[in-house]
C-alpha cells in the first residue's frame, strides 16, 4: 500500500509541478482561501490511482468529500497542501496522503514536487526522505529554536492568532507561518524544524505528516501535555497539538500557557 500511495502522490505532484508556473485562474477566491481547478485535477488523479488498486477502499479528499466504500481502510487525501502558496507562485506545497486502518493511522506520504522531496513512513518502520532515514534533531536551546504555527481555516481570528503566537516569536529564534501543514510536520521529522504548534486544525491537513513525524521520533501531545492519540477520522474534527524534538517540549508548552 505504501508504494501505491507514493505512486499516487507522484502522479499528482508531477501534474501540479507542470502547472505551477502558469498564470492560474481560480474557481473561487475567498478572504483567506482560494479554490483552484488544479486542486480538483490533482485529487482526481490520486483517487484514480488508489481505486485502480484498491477499489473497495474508502477515500476522504478535500474537494469530493467522503467516497464511502469498505470502512476498514480509509485514505485521507489533501491533493494540494498549501493551495494559497501554489496560487501565488511560492514553491512550498505538497501532495499529502495518509491511510487509516481500523481507526489507526498506519502510513503517510508527503511529496513536494518542486524540491523533489518524497517523505514517507509506515507505523513501526521509521520515516524516510527519498530513502534516507529521518530523525528529529537534539536541540536544547530555546533561543535557537525554529518552529512553525498551523491553524485551521476560520477557527481563530487574526487578533487571536497574533496574541497566541507572540510568546513564540519573542522567546524562540523564529516562528514560521508556512501555510502548508503536512510539509511542516515533515520538516520537523528531518530535524530542520524544532517544533510545530497547531491550533484547531483539521486532521485531513496533517494526518500524513503526523505519521512521518512520529516515526522520526517527534514528541506529540495536546496542549495540556497528554500524549497524542489518533482518533478515528471525522470531517468535523479539529485538534490543537504540539510536536517537538522532545528536548524542548515542556519549555515550548509553557509558552502556550502564557
Amino acid at each position: 500500500m505504501l508504494e501505491i500511495a507514493k505512486q499516487a502522490a507522484k502522479v499528482a505532484g508531477e501534474y501540479l509541478q507542470g502547472r505551477f508556473l502558469e498564470q492560474l485562474v481560480p474557481d473561487e477566491e475567498l478572504h483567506n482561501d482560494v479554490k483552484l481547478p488544479e486542486d480538483k485535477e490533482s485529487e482526481r488523479r490520486i483517487i484514480e490511482v488508489i481505486h485502480g488498486h484498491f477499489p473497495t477502499h474508502t477515500i476522504f479528499s478535500e474537494e469530493v468529500g467522503m467516497v464511502s466504500r469498505e470502512e476498514e481502510y480509509l485514505w485521507i487525501v489533501d491533493p494540494l497542501d498549501g493551495t494559497n502558496n501554489y496560487f501565488i507562485g511560492f514553491p512550498y506545497f505538497s501532495v499529502s496522503i495518509a491511510l487509516q486502518h481500523k481507526g489507526e493511522l498506519v502510513l503517510g506520504v508527503v511529496y513536494n514536487p518542486v524540491a523533489g522531496q518524497m517523505f514517507w513512513a509506515e507505523k513501526g518502520k521509521g520515516a524516510y526522505l527519498n530513502g534516507k532515514r529521518l530523525s528529529v534533531n537534539d536541540r536544547t536551546d530555546l533561543t535557537r529554536a525554529v518552529g512553525t504555527y498551523i491553524r485551521g481555516r476560520n477557527t481563530v481570528t487574526k487578533e487571536q492568532e497574533l496574541d497566541f503566537t507572540k510568546p513564540f516569536m519573542i522567546n524562540t529564534k523564529r516562528l514560521l507561518r508556512n501555510v502548508a501543514p503536512a510539509l511542516d510536520w515533515c520538516l520537523l521529522a528531518n530535524g530542520w524544524l524544532d517544533y510545530v504548534v497547531m491550533q484547531r486544525s483539521g486532521i485531513m491537513d496533517v494526518a500524513a505528516g503526523i505519521v512521518i513525524a512520529q516515526e522520526a521520533g517527534a514528541t506529540i501531545t495536546d496542549w495540556e501535555g497528554s500524549s497524542y492519540q489518533h482518533e478515528p477520522f471525522t470531517q468535523e474534527g479539529f485538534r490543537s497539538l504540539l510536536a517537538s524534538n522532545g528536548h524542548l517540549h515542556e519549555t515550548i508548552r509553557g509558552l502556550i500557557e502564557e
